[in-house]
């Protein structure tokens, strides 16, 4: 299948969209919603049993490992709330514990924004991204409010007009821990998460330090699949997964926002849709049946979003299975055919 470029995504908006808020996402009703309130003890009790298997114990030292800069630093990936750690909106640099930091920098006149463009794709791969899109953001994949776990607050989010762009990036998770045991995978999911934040805060301050405002996000303060897609990182597979060309659903997003003057990307089009409608391998393999058979538009839980045709997942039902493991489940990303190694 060839790539194209084409104007519009390939997802099809079928009614006015609506900003979602993020008290409503699974993980966020694990603080709030009393049967997922239930339901995060279960995960713990099934994941403290699992640990104490002597033949685990490494391998949870090794995969907690992988989870520790988003679980502290990157605020638990960003599921927490925004705004903090290394997702800080303004810089946590300290001007009397850095030398470097008294140097005030100049703004950087920016007179060909498709050579800026070029230069901080190169900066995003420098330090650690695998893929990097820009796009114009739409205010539709901004959240209508934060929530924070800790404190209950369900804050509106208000960015300034002033951020015109996203720069939406995909970091690789390792292909073959994702294809081999569940403890692996989730290895791998966890030092993606770690390097979103790590990545995304090192461009946002390469980005504060040329005079600009930016503000590095991982799961937090916008929707990240959708940015990706109009950014022309990929398309949406029926398991509700960006699909790359380049690493299938075997990646983690991050973004900045930014007032940058860039150029935007567009979005591309290798046949994903024609391709998840003949496939159905992760919908045949997912263990509890999440993944559908028919596209809608409609929402099927309160933690899914209304007004885009395509194949909706069941945030619910999955989760449920994570809680009856002890365990984040990759099986739709392992089976995917794009996910080989390219």
């Amino acid at each position: 299948m060839k790539t194209k470029i084409v104007e519009k995504p390939k997802y099809q908006v079928t009614s006015p969209l609506k900003r979602f808020n993020q008290k409503y996402t699974v993980l966020s009703r694990t603080s709030w919603d009393p049967p997922f309130q239930k339901l995060k003890r279960q995960y713990q009790e099934t994941r403290n049993k699992r640990i104490q298997k002597e033949s685990l114990l490494e391998n949870y030292a090794f995969r907690d490992a992988s989870w520790y800069v988003a679980n502290t630093l990157g605020t638990f990936a960003g599921f927490m709330h925004g705004n903090d750690g290394l997702y800080s909106w303004k810089s946590l640099e300290i001007p009397e514990e850095n030398i470097d930091s008294e140097l005030k920098f100049r703004r950087v006149k920016v007179r060909n924004p498709a050579l800026m463009s070029k230069k901080i794709k190169n900066a995003g791969r420098f330090y650690g991204a695998d893929l990097v899109g820009i796009v114009r953001l739409n205010e539709f994949w901004v959240y209508s409010r934060s929530y924070n776990r800790l404190t209950g607050k369900n804050d509106p989010i208000r960015l300034s007009k002033r951020y015109k762009f996203a720069i939406v990036m995909a970091i690789e998770m390792d292909y073959k821990k994702i294809a081999a045991s569940d403890i692996e995978a989730s290895t791998a999911t966890g030092l993606g998460y770690s390097k979103m934040a790590f990545v995304s805060s090192l461009l946002a301050q390469f980005i504060r330090n040329s005079g600009y405002q930016a503000i590095p996000c991982g799961n937090d303060t916008t929707l990240s699949i959708p940015l990706a897609i109009d950014a022309g990182l990929g398309e949406l597979g029926r398991n509700g997964l960006l699909i790359t060309r380049q690493f299938g659903p075997r990646v983690r997003l991050c973004k900045v926002l930014t007032d940058l003057p860039l150029k935007p990307d567009k979005p591309i089009d290798f046949g994903l849709q024609e391709f998840c409608e003949k496939c159905k391998k992760c919908l045949e393999n997912c263990p509890v049946h999440a993944i559908s058979k028919e596209k809608t538009a409609n929402a099927i839980t309160m933690s899914s979003n209304s007004g885009i045709l395509k194949w909706p997942v069941n945030g619910e039902m999955c989760f449920r299975f994570w809680c009856e493991t002890g365990i984040d489940c990759n099986i739709c990303i392992k089976v995917c055919p794009f996910n080989k190694k390219r």
